[in-house]
């Protein structure tokens, strides 16, 4: 059994559930910080100038941010929402969005980020923002891989990215505006747990940056691999040895560099889930135990608090703070108007009774960013366990009258 899985800060959880209303989030700064410092020590290793961008689509708190930012990272941002706030907190990096609009380029540009395209077309609108001298472009290479077919984000099904036979065009019209200095990015796949298939798309990606210089004369100075660096769900999956990536990657590397006689560009990657996933969990606490044509224990939080399992019917380790050894087969729910708001289906969990203490694992990233207010549900709180041990409120529930700022009510 994988005890990563299975971890979580009993007694930390415990005194939070003391003090705080439940359904929160809660995330530990120490399992954090030591995501941090494994992943980019693996690839600095062989990679002296490695760059890390965390992807704040996986959680956008500030305070969570700035842990991040402190060991090193720089952040990968995709959105308007995401610009704003690595603004605020003063930390750059590479804006990759897809089929956004010219003000939102713009905003990327004047904030600082490397902007980086995911079509041809939009360096129309570069010219009407003005040209940067550094530029990228999202490369679609053709394969992908993910857990669920929504997550495979490359290949010809998905919206991402120039396809690989046309990039060099867009290196060569960029060059004719321009730009003087190239990156290329590309995003294949989400929480992939295989360790060769990192050093897969990395050869195919280096073939595309020969073919790039052969084309067109330019040498590709950075290069971003992306994300897609997976975390066991399950209790019997293997954890990913990023160890054993960043070494085939190096492999690849020299391989390649040398094969093509290219100028080994700058290596970038953008970890998201990999760093924040198993570092914060969704608590809840029994409300109602129905016994149907199957067992329901139904608690205070439901799929607009975190929406995986209801959008992909993705699997969430659960834990029960019971004081019985006894278990049996039950389905933890929540209180929304769709069935499809479960947690867990046909569990085997220790016998729960009302006020019981859930805890919802791998909820640091995709989780709370995920969620929502359908059914007049309104969001909740985010605590943060101090490596200190001291547990402080890192973002305010929502209240009922927040779901109508803005109306005529």
């Amino acid at each position: 059994m994988n005890e990563d899985v299975i971890y979580y800060p009993k007694e930390a959880i415990r005194k939070a559930t003391d003090s705080f209303e439940t359904p929160f989030f809660i995330y530990e700064e120490k399992r954090l910080r030591e995501n941090c410092r494994r992943f980019k020590g693996a690839f600095t290793k062989h990679f002296p100038t490695f760059q890390p961008l965390f992807a704040v689509k996986a959680n956008p708190n500030p305070d969570v941010l700035r842990i991040i930012s402190s060991e090193g990272y720089m952040f990968d941002v995709s959105s308007a929402g995401e610009i704003w706030i690595a603004e605020k907190l003063a930390i750059g990096g590479m804006h990759t969005g897809n089929y956004v609009p010219a003000y939102e380029l713009k905003m990327a540009k004047d904030a600082g980020f490397i902007v980086n395209l995911d079509d041809i077309s939009q360096l129309d609108f570069i010219e009407e923002i003005g040209v940067p001298e550094k530029l990228s472009f999202r490369v679609n290479p053709g394969i992908g891989k993910g857990e669920y077919e929504s997550l495979v984000m490359a290949g010809p099904n998905a919206k991402y990215g120039i396809p690989h036979e046309k990039i060099a065009g867009a290196y060569r019209r960029a060059a004719d505006m321009g730009v003087k200095h190239f990156g290329i990015h590309m995003m294949t796949g989400s929480n992939v747990l295989e360790e060769d298939y990192f050093s897969a798309i990395v050869d195919k990606l280096l073939e595309i940056v020969a073919n790039v210089k052969k084309e067109t004369g330019i040498e590709i100075e950075f290069m971003n691999i992306g994300g897609g660096f997976g975390v066991p769900y399950r209790p019997e999956e293997k954890s990913l040895d990023i160890e054993k990536v960043a070494q085939n990657i190096r492999s690849i590397f020299d391989k390649k560099c040398e094969e093509f006689g290219i100028t080994e560009p700058v290596l970038m990657a953008e970890p998201g889930r990999y760093i924040s996933a198993d570092a914060g969990w969704l608590i809840g606490k029994v409300q109602v135990i129905k016994d149907s044509y199957k067992k329901f224990v139904g608690i205070d939080a439901a799929s607009n608090d975190m929406p995986r399992p209801s959008i992909y019917g993705a699997y969430h380790h659960i834990s029960v703070l019971s004081e019985t050894p006894e278990k049996e087969t039950v389905s933890v729910v929540g209180t929304i108007c769709e069935n499809n708001d479960q947690f867990g289906k046909d569990m085997e969990l220790p016998v729960c009774k009302r006020g019981d203490i859930v805890v919802i694992h791998n909820c640091g990233g995709h989780a709370r960013a995920m969620g929502h207010n359908y059914n007049g549900k309104i969001r909740h709180a985010e605590y943060l366990i101090e490596e200190n041990q001291n547990i402080k409120q890192i973002r305010k529930p929502e209240e009922l009258k927040d779901l109508y700022a803005g109306t005529n009510i």
